[in-house]
């Protein structure tokens, strides 16, 4: 469903006045798909798309991030499309592009005997979250280990308690990091057996030296520093990652290690964000008891609503085209610190200079009564509020006009 509208000062208690949002409302459905088994190297757009479900469907009873839980039958499926998605390659020279950067949650990694303690320790903990943080379009830093330039950091959060992060400068070939020189040895067995092949297309690697890590614990009112002494391990610090696969939502990834580890990784898009492209996808669904301008108004291109608290009013607003718009004007109290009051004055369809009233179950009229809106969510740019006749809205604000 896809609503839009404008609010200026929400009405309830303890709400903040000024303020403009857009509107929308939508479900979301999942789609299962069959493995894809690996064939030719270029994928279609259709290909893509089922190989990366037959991975996602695959570790649906996964535990501990492949840990555990994988039978042979969805082992083997989920061999089968890595290998497939990995041939294809995704997205072309992906450390360039800056939709790589972002927040993405660790879903799968396997487990060689090269694998690094810390991989050991955390990856297999299912009530700790698993992030991979990347940042190769950031301003700034050096190889003397100052702030800003080029990241990878790993965050192991640890629910209420607290997180993890283990923080790297990083080096790509489109924006490599002075001074640095990428890992060359196998490494020490004690901190896992690095590889040394060359990279198998160019801007896919990710070259990274750790500098430091600490954890952050809510209750402290200061940081525990990670007992690794990371500047003094030379090559022991570095690494890579190469992004094998990527698709061209840059919402789901496959990386691969120096030490030989596959990562399955999906972008960590911020709730309100899915809320956003739910709602873009989706179709209007109105209640069954929401009233006649409501569905018809939700249709069209342009459907706002503006508060204002101080004069105590609010119109529903339906822009048709650049000829006219239909009003509905009501008055406005807080009944609650949750709900507030709504009771329609008039309604009209205006055109120029022209006012045409529309039938409205107007204050005062037969079978009229005032509704409401409960405030379900409110913060600087979104609010969620539901009416007295079931409708669900979702409003974004819109920015001020300028005078």
């Amino acid at each position: 469903m896809a609503m839009r509208g404008q609010l200026k000062t929400p009405i309830a208690s303890g709400s903040r006045p000024g303020r403009q949002f857009r509107v929308v409302l939508a479900r979301a459905a999942t789609a299962r798909a069959p493995a894809v088994k690996a064939g030719a190297k270029q994928l279609s757009v259709r290909e893509r798309a089922l190989a990366e479900q037959a991975v996602l469907s695959a570790l649906a009873s996964a535990r501990g991030r492949g840990k555990e839980g994988l039978s042979e039958e969805q082992l083997e499926q989920l061999n089968s499309a890595v290998e497939a998605l990995e041939a294809d390659g995704g997205v072309a020279d992906p450390t360039t592009l800056p939709a790589l950067d972002g927040r993405w949650r660790l879903l799968y990694t396997s487990r060689p005997g090269s694998a690094s303690p810390i991989q050991r320790t955390f990856t297999g903990v299912d009530s700790f979250s698993i992030f991979q943080e990347v940042l190769l379009t950031q301003e700034g830093g050096g190889e003397d280990g100052q702030e800003g330039g080029p990241r990878v950091n790993n965050v192991v959060e640890f629910g209420a308690l607290g997180f993890l992060k283990v923080e790297a400068q990083a080096s790509t070939d489109g924006r490599p990091l002075p001074g640095f020189t990428p890992r060359q040895g196998e490494g020490l067995p004690l901190f896992g057996k690095s590889n040394n092949y060359p990279a198998a297309r160019p801007n896919m690697r990710i070259d990274f030296q750790f500098d430091r890590a600490a954890f952050n614990f809510r209750f402290l009112p200061f940081t525990i520093p990670y007992p690794v002494p990371f500047r003094i391990l030379g090559d022991e610090r570095k690494g890579w990652i190469d992004v094998t696969y990527m698709n061209s939502d840059s919402t789901f990834r496959l990386s691969r290690g120096n030490k030989g580890t596959l990562f399955v990784l999906a972008k960590d898009v911020p709730i309100k964000q899915r809320l956003m492209d739910a709602i873009a996808a989706a179709d209007d669904e109105m209640a069954e008891s929401a009233s006649a301008l409501q569905k018809w108004g939700s249709k069209q291109a342009e459907s706002f609503q503006v508060i204002d608290a101080e004069a105590g009013t609010a119109a529903n607003i339906v822009k048709l085209g650049g000829w006219g718009e239909v009003r509905a004007n009501a008055g406005v109290e807080a009944a609650s610190d949750t709900r507030t009051g709504v009771d329609i004055t008039d309604a009209a369809l205006y055109v120029g200079p022209l006012r045409i009233p529309v039938p409205s179950p107007v204050r005062g009229s037969k079978g009229s009564t005032p509704g409401f809106i409960d405030w379900l969510y409110l913060d600087e740019d979104t609010r969620i509020t539901r009416g007295s006749k079931g409708s669900l809205f979702i409003h974004r604000r819109e920015p001020q006009p300028e005078l």
